[in-house]
């Protein structure tokens, strides 16, 4: 059992490959297609972008196997692109592939009036949305069974946090075993902005914790309160604040938030392309980046070890085993 994690545009478009032996092909997910096009914020004048480096496929309707899953995890126009999602062939190849997405996204995506609104599942704040990983039309085997997703989709209450933005999905695989063990659970926490750690508590809490480690004091022992365990924490390096707008990403700070709160077994880094800024608002904005040895290091030295830290580019990929 694995999941492999690839990077299609070096920024939040991510490929999941879900692999279990009791599937006769891999499930997959695809996290906030855009791929081109320049997307922009209320007018092209105001704020707009585009790729700076190549995405590793021109369309998604390339991509093999078809996905199984979309997610759009918000409504802005790089998270929520109309032209990559119409490139699929909805009707045909990917005739099987359901969109679930933020409402604010979803009502978008019902007003370009080309989606039939029944592969469409809204992810509603506080509501779990479980999808059963299916060969096809057969369900896993009661012997084998390959298990379920769980969706959660979080976003802050305060106005000031930015709601729109800081909104995160936390994904859940989780695999029965037998009868008196419990479940496996891989865990993947997509915040491609970055989201307050007190929307994220409540998620974290239910994660599963680290096995408990002994822990020597004054010659006696002592065991270590567990934190929960996060698989895979997809959040940016770099923090982007803007002089009219406050914090529009929260960068390594958030993340570390995070490490804090979680045992993170990896860290991958999302939305940190250098993309291209053009807009009146371009010279409001502030940069922090991070790279992948000063995420490493800082953590370090705040005690935070064994997180895989990785910047993926266009194509690169890395590997979650699932014992």
């Amino acid at each position: 059992m694995s999941l492999q994690v690839q990077s299609l545009n070096s920024d939040t478009t991510f490929a999941l490959t879900f692999s279990h032996p009791a599937l006769r092909k891999p499930f997959v997910v695809i996290l906030d297609p855009w791929l081109h096009s320049s997307p922009y914020v209320y007018h092209p004048m105001f704020a707009n972008q585009s790729h700076t480096t190549q995405p590793c496929i021109s369309s998604i309707s390339e991509l093999s196997p078809v996905p199984d899953m979309i997610i759009v995890s918000q409504k802005k126009t790089d998270h929520c692109n109309e032209e990559t999602l119409k490139e699929l062939d909805w009707s045909s190849a990917a005739k099987k592939t359901l969109l679930y997405a933020a409402p604010d996204a979803g009502r978008i995506i019902l007003g370009w009036q080309w989606f039939d609104r029944r592969r469409l599942r809204l992810l509603r704040l506080g509501e779990t949305v479980k999808v059963e990983l299916r060969n096809g039309e057969e369900k896993p085997t009661a012997e084998d069974p390959a298990g379920w997703l769980e969706l959660l989709l979080m976003a802050p209450k305060r106005l000031w946090e930015l709601p729109s933005l800081h909104n995160a999905v936390g994904i859940k695989w989780v695999v029965p075993r037998e009868l008196g063990q419990r479940n496996q659970i891989l865990s993947i926490l997509f915040s491609p902005h970055g989201a307050p750690i007190a929307s994220l508590r409540p998620w974290l809490s239910s994660l599963p914790p680290q096995p408990q480690t002994p822990k020597i004091e004054a010659n006696e022992q002592t065991t270590a309160s567990p934190q929960p365990n996060l698989s895979l924490l997809i959040h940016p390096f770099c923090r982007i604040h803007s002089l009219l707008g406050g914090e529009i990403i929260s960068g390594f700070p958030g993340g570390f938030s995070i490490c804090r709160h979680a045992t993170v077994g990896n860290w991958i880094s999302a939305h940190d392309e250098a993309k291209e800024v053009r807009g009146i608002t371009v010279g409001l904005l502030r940069y922090r980046l991070w790279n992948a040895d000063e995420v490493e290091n800082d953590l370090k030295r705040e005690g935070i070890e064994g997180v895989g830290v990785n910047m993926l580019h266009a194509g690169h990929e890395v590997c979650i085993e699932l014992c």
